[in-house]
């Protein structure tokens, strides 16, 4: 997530907070969801619409569930 978070700031020109409070906020309500039995496709392709990033980037929010 830390490379996530690297990349928004430099290609987005998010400040550490800003882009810190994006992924957090996302990461917890991905994790809620899986909770409960939710589905990891729906999120991988809302992780590329929010971010704008390869999919290879969303395997690192998934390991951190695992």
């Amino acid at each position: 997530m830390n490379e996530t978070v690297k990349v928004l700031m430099s290609r987005d020109g998010l400040t550490q907070t800003e882009a810190v409070k994006q992924v957090v906020t996302f990461f917890k309500s991905m994790q809620s969801d899986f909770a409960k039995g939710g589905d990891p496709f729906r999120w991988e392709n809302d992780f590329i619409q929010e971010f704008r990033l390869e999919p290879d980037y969303f395997e690192d929010f998934l390991f951190r569930i695992c």
